[in-house]
This record gives structure tokens, sequence and C-alpha cells, in this order.
């Protein structure tokens, strides 16, 4: 699942391997690119969230749906990438590797690894960068889509109402608790769940931390003997939770891919606030 940057420099020129620059971030969507384009990891390619790592917002579904699997299929064959290729992601920091990590997974490739660190480990181990885009020859990526990673709205209140799941937020403790909400309209949490911040699994040095802190970290949801369901704002960092659960050797959880920004689109669907369960209606 993770790979050094120094494991990752002897297989850059490796044509079964692809790495994918995930950089991006949500206040200003135009710099991950232009970051890519100031340098990257030789051989790297680009995934931008919001053109091909998400769909268009509508009404319900979330601030990044899910993009559609045939144009994401297309667009790792068009890098170079076959499902049997091994793919390497990584980001700046922002979280957003891990959304390419799971959606890689979601379509069908069989071996993606997140570059341990990211960015800052390569540039710090000094391994060459680069600002030209790779001319790999596109090839065909045949899409084999998981059907059981995912959770919609309705399977979700029927959890809050059943208490049949685990409820998982990964997003940072002050927007869990309702006390601000920087992106979406109303603050708060989904009744039942519990906070689990997707920072919390990452050291100061951006690495992930050892898979025995992780199993620590989840050591109560992997002991409950119930499905997990893991959601954040917009179903991107709810990602770098579920790499952490993997990491912690929790298989199965599964992503609400609308998250919070879905969640709220409902105006009957409550909310829950503070740390206990008190409910308001979106």
């Amino acid at each position: 699942m993770l790979i050094s940057a120094t494991e990752l420099a002897a297989h850059v020129t490796d044509p079964n391997w692809t790495v994918f620059d995930c950089r991006f971030r949500l206040t200003d969507p135009n710099w991950g690119k232009a970051a890519y384009d100031e340098g990257h990891i030789p051989g790297a390619h680009h995934l931008d969230l919001e053109r091909d790592l998400s769909a268009a917002p509508q009404a319900h579904g979330g601030r990044h749906p899910l993009p559609d699997m045939e144009r994401l299929a297309m667009r790792v064959g068009e890098c170079g990438a076959r499902r049997d290729s091994v793919i390497v992601v990584y980001d700046g920091g922002e979280g957003m590797a891990a959304r390419a990590w799971w959606l890689l997974r979601h379509i069908g490739a069989q071996d993606v690894r997140m570059l341990d660190g990211g960015w800052l480990a390569w540039t710090t181990a000094g391994l060459p960068v680069v600002a030209d885009p790779p001319q790999d020859e596109p090839v065909t990526f045949a899409p084999c889509i998981t059907l059981e990673d995912t959770v919609d709205v309705d399977d979700v209140r029927d959890m809050v109402q059943s208490g049949s799941a685990l409820l998982v937020d990964a997003r940072q403790p002050a927007r869990y608790r309702g006390e601000i909400e920087p992106m979406d309209k109303v603050a708060g949490h989904i009744p039942g769940a519990v906070n689990r911040p997707w920072e919390e699994g990452i050291g100061s040095d951006g690495k992930w931390l050892p898979a025995s802190v992780q199993r620590n970290r989840f050591h109560d949801l992997a002991t409950a003997g119930k499905p997990i369901v893991v959601y954040c704002g917009s179903g991107v960092t709810a990602c770098s939770t579920l790499f952490a659960m993997e990491l912690a050797g929790i298989q199965g959880a599964r992503l609400y891919p609308g998250s919070w920004s879905d969640w709220i689109s409902y105006a009957e669907n409550p909310v829950a606030v503070g740390d206990g369960e008190e409910e308001t209606k979106a």
C-alpha cells in the first residue's frame, strides 16, 4: 500500500509503472495543475480532483460526486496504465491522493500504492524533478467496477434509524461538533457518527503513522462487529481514513461518496451537533 521515495525512484522509468500527481487545494482549484507544471516526479501524470476525480455537482450527491467510471478509466489508460500496472499516487499533503487510490481500486486497478510522505518526501530526498509532461503510449484500461464499497443516502438513513452500522466522520473535530463550517451550509454531523479526523493518521513529516498506531486509533471500531461507513465533507478526505483503516488491517469499510454535503442537501435529514446527539433539522 505504501512505497518510499527511494523505492519509487528506482521504478520511474519502468513501463509497467504509472505515477499520478494529485496535488490540489479546495481553496485554489488551479493550484495543483500549476504546481505540477512547475515541477513533478519524472514520468508523473496529473489527475485533477475536479476535472478527473469528480463529476460536476448537482442538487444532490455532494460537492464532489464520483466521476463517470468509464471516463476515468479512459483517462487513466491515456496515461499508459492498465489494470495490472503498478500505480503510484501522491499529493502535497492535501489528502487528494487517497481519493485517487480509492477510485483506481474501485475501477479495478490491482496494485495501487501511496507515496509515503508525498511530494515533500520526494523533494526532501533530493530526487529529480521535471517540468515536462511524460509522453506515454495510450493503452486500454478495462474497468471492473466494485459495487460493494459505497453506500448512498438511503442506506445511511436506514443505518441512522437502525444503528446497524458504524458511521465514521473524517473531518476535523470542530466541524464534526458543528462549531465551524467553512465549506457547507449546515454545520454538525450525521447522528450516531463518531469522529476520526483523517489528519490524525499522518505524522508531522507527512508520512503515514505505523500500522500499530492505526490499529489503536480504530480498535473500538474494529471490535464492534458492525459494518463501517466513512464520510467527510464531500467524499474526498474520507478516503484517507479508509486508507488508514486498511493499514490497520480493517477490510471492507465503505465510503459514503456524497458525504456531509449530500446529507444536508435533504431538508428532512437530521443533524447532530456537539459530542453528543443533540439533533436539529438540516
